[in-house]
């Protein structure tokens, strides 16, 4: 498994330069567990619900790359240093 893709990284970061889809972004991480990552339906849901956020329309197989690589990257957003992590990767 690859890393994020990028194109779909770059719309991410100019959408939540918008402060109404951050807001929702972040109330839908701040809902979600570790094991909500690593399972299936989880990742998916998650997927879905930022794609919801950002007002993006995502292909089967961009939406399946997302999925899988959110199961793989093992975060746990109750962690604090992982959030960090994670905002890294988004605002470089």
């Amino acid at each position: 498994m690859g890393g994020v893709d990028p194109y779909l990284m770059s719309i991410f970061r100019k959408k939540m330069a918008n402060p109404v889809c951050a807001h929702k972004v972040y109330k839908v991480l701040r809902s979600c567990s570790y094991h909500t990552f690593k399972t299936q339906e989880g990742a998916y849901r998650v997927v879905d619900q930022l794609a919801a956020c950002c007002c993006v329309r995502l292909s089967p197989e961009t939406r399946e790359y997302a999925a899988r690589w959110l199961m793989n990257c093992c975060v746990d957003p109750a962690n604090p240093y992982h959030r960090r992590s994670m905002w890294k990767l988004v605002y470089g």
